[in-house]
């Protein structure tokens, strides 16, 4: 292995590599069985897979906000991990898939979980269960 550390190899990979792996990480846990996939481009991965039910859950940016200040982050922290975290998505989607985030065509539902994480579990698993019957 020598040369260079485990941080500077993955500078190394490129977008396609990049891409390949994670397709290849979201297809290797799909095969074992039913799960949940989150993130990383799994939407577009799977979006040939008639077997696989994709959903964006998605809220305001207030809204985002008000949750992790909820949670007890500072309101300077919460503003910028928000703003962070979608800049973060967009960039990798749009780097290493070439696709604009959200890109609503690869799902079959969008969830605003500002109606309360109960309402948006039991509608999730109320579509799951109508797809899967």
């Amino acid at each position: 292995e020598g040369g260079l550390p485990p941080t500077n190899r993955l500078a190394l990979l490129d977008a396609r590599q990049i891409a390949t792996v994670s397709e290849l990480v979201v297809n290797r846990a799909l095969s074992g069985g039913p799960c949940i996939i989150v993130g990383r481009g799994s939407q577009y991965f799977l979006r040939n897979h008639k077997d696989v039910f994709r959903t964006f859950l998605y809220a305001s940016r207030t809204s985002k906000i008000h949750r992790l200040i909820t949670a007890g982050a500072p309101q300077e922290k919460a503003i910028s991990d928000v703003d962070l975290t979608d800049a973060d998505r967009a960039a990798f989607l749009k780097r290493y898939l070439k696709l604009n985030w959200p890109g609503h065509h690869l799902y079959h539902a969008m969830f605003n979980t500002e109606m309360g994480d109960s309402n948006v579990a039991e509608m999730l698993a109320h579509c799951v269960q109508q797809v899967a019957g």
